[in-house]
């Protein structure tokens, strides 16, 4: 009876160690899955298929896969949105948030997620004269700081725009939709990465109105490959103002975004297209306070450039005073901002994508 007690333990203890041994085989083979599935879905070039790339890892890919997931939005969303009750994060440099532009082409610059992504800005933009105070918001990725600005104005955004995928400039899109339920969330309709909340993909020139408010949008790959830049203008008769864009990362005053999923030669031909298709004095919103730091990289490019000397010394004054360096205009952008000016083998060694002696 002894001998039965002993051999039936040995192999109930046997068949327990098969089954741990089981469970984290199969944790082992769903955990590998994942990290084989974040580095092939990783929106990142490759230079075998779309060169000259920026060169980036098998960890950066993998980082980058898991940086496209709802779970990122989730995770990062707790730890970096301000809540409800909470103030306003300050940016480096303490920007205020600042009202721009013309009484039928307002622009409230909004500064967000404190310096967490080195300075984001939201927008909010409304024509004076539509009594229903109706409002376009675009990339209000801290969606409660933006939500308490547009209140502020006594503004009724009913309609989102969203640049690129990326996070910081998508992800408060969930939050404005079930706050605003007829919200119209737009985002590019070449966009591959995750974009919460999207209600209507917008193609390259097509067009949304709100009053006399129209947005045309430009599909310009290279930060992402579906970038989009959101060009508003008022189409009253009388109205002699400038069109105004919102560029994300793709266009900063002074320098570009950086090359994630397309080459240097993708990103170079959108930015030439936006130089032949915008007017010369659209006035430029990027989506980051990005200015001072590439506008001295301007001044050491071309130290010359008396343009670029001026934007800088404008630049530091204007951040001594916490104003931001938002817009310029397209104008200003050919004068100093050599990424618009130079040919395709230039700007990839400029982008990082290309060796000074290919």
């Amino acid at each position: 009876m002894s001998i039965v007690a002993s051999v039936l333990g040995r192999l109930l203890a046997s068949t327990e160690l098969l089954a741990v041994l089981s469970v984290r085989s199969w944790l082992g083979v769903a955990f590998g899955s994942w990290i084989v599935y974040l580095a092939s879905s990783s929106q990142l070039a490759r230079p075998s298929r779309d060169a000259p790339c920026a060169p980036f890892g098998l960890v950066f890919r993998i980082l980058y896969g898991l940086f496209g997931t709802r779970l990122a939005v989730l995770v990062l969303g707790r730890a970096l949105h301000t809540r409800k009750t909470d103030p306003t994060p300050d940016q480096h440099g303490g920007t205020r948030p600042t009202i721009v532009g013309e009484p039928n082409l307002r622009v409230k610059i909004v500064p967000i997620l404190g310096s967490a992504f080195g300075g984001n800005y939201a927008f909010l933009v409304w024509d004076e004269a539509d009594e229903q105070r109706r409002a376009i918001v675009v990339d209000p990725s801290d969606p409660h700081v933006v939500l308490r600005a547009a209140e502020a104005e006594g503004l009724n955004v009913e309609l989102l725009l969203c640049t690129h995928w990326h996070f910081d400039h998508s992800s408060g899109n969930g939050t404005f939709k079930r706050y605003i339920k007829r919200l119209q969330v737009v985002a590019s309709a070449h966009e591959r990465g995750y974009v919460p909340a999207v209600t209507r993909r917008l193609r390259d020139l097509e067009e949304i109105r709100l009053g006399r408010l129209v947005v045309r949008g430009h599909h310009v790959p290279g930060h992402t490959r579906g970038s989009m830049l959101f060009e508003v203008f008022n189409r009253a008769s009388d109205s002699d103002v400038p069109p105004i864009a919102f560029t994300g990362d793709t266009l900063f005053c002074g320098g570009c975004g950086a090359l994630f999923e397309c080459s240097a030669t993708v990103l170079h031909a959108s930015l030439q297209l936006l130089v032949q298709r915008l007017p010369r004095a659209t006035r430029l919103y990027p989506g980051h306070e990005y200015t001072e730091m590439l506008v001295k990289m301007a001044v050491q490019r071309e130290p010359q450039n008396a343009v670029a000397q001026r934007k800088l010394n404008e630049t530091r004054l204007k951040r001594a005073r916490k104003e931001p360096t938002v817009p310029s205009t397209l104008q200003e952008e050919l004068e100093y901002n050599a990424h618009l000016r130079v040919d395709p083998r230039k700007f990839a060694m400029m982008c990082g994508a290309a060796e000074p002696d290919q």
